[in-house]
């Protein structure tokens, strides 16, 4: 199958919270690690940790470049936990987020490089992606132009389309 979504595309914005995240070991040793490094980070602010940008598709429906649909995604310290989470954009720049996943101690200590970061986020988006094609059941280029129309129309399966991702949507497990 052909991928519009390719690790070639997913291009990951560092800052000093990623280089703390990759040296910890679970939320006990990242937190810590925060405050050693006097990084203030409110509990009801949002923070990215690792931002993996915007990958435009149905560019060749839109005249102007900048008026598109697009996923971004990326990995958020939101309430004092780490999150990844996937936002779709409609080409009025209007953005959604869809999909977060509290990440687990475990999951932090397995990010021990920004390529394991890219990895991760890489997983969930190609997830999404074969949800797209499946749920559409159409080849890549058609199943993503219907999404797009999904996006503006604000008319989508999401439910069906986020089942492929491996990944829960577990934030009600930490509430």
């Amino acid at each position: 199958m052909n991928r519009l979504i390719t690790k070639e595309k997913i291009f990951i914005q560092t800052n000093k919270l990623v280089d703390i995240l990759i040296n910890s070991s679970g939320y006990n040793d990242f937190h810590d690690k925060i405050v050693k490094n006097n990084i203030v980070c409110e509990e009801n602010k949002n923070y990215e940790i690792a931002g993996a940008g915007f990958i435009d598709f149905n560019n060749h429906l839109y005249e102007d470049i900048n008026h598109m649909n697009s996923i971004s995604s990326g990995l958020y310290l939101d309430m004092t936990l780490v999150m990844f989470k996937i936002y779709i954009w409609g080409s009025k720049g209007e953005g959604f987020e869809v999909f977060r996943h509290v990440l687990r101690g475990e999951e932090i200590d397995n990010l021990k490089s920004i390529d394991d970061i890219k990895n991760y986020i890489y997983k969930g988006l190609s997830e999404l992606e074969d949800g797209v094609v499946k749920i559409y059941n159409k080849d890549i280029k058609e199943a993503f132009e219907d999404f797009g129309n999904g996006i503006e129309s604000r008319q989508l399966p999401l439910p069906n389309i986020l089942k492929h991702i491996n990944l829960e949507n577990n934030i009600n497990d930490f509430r």
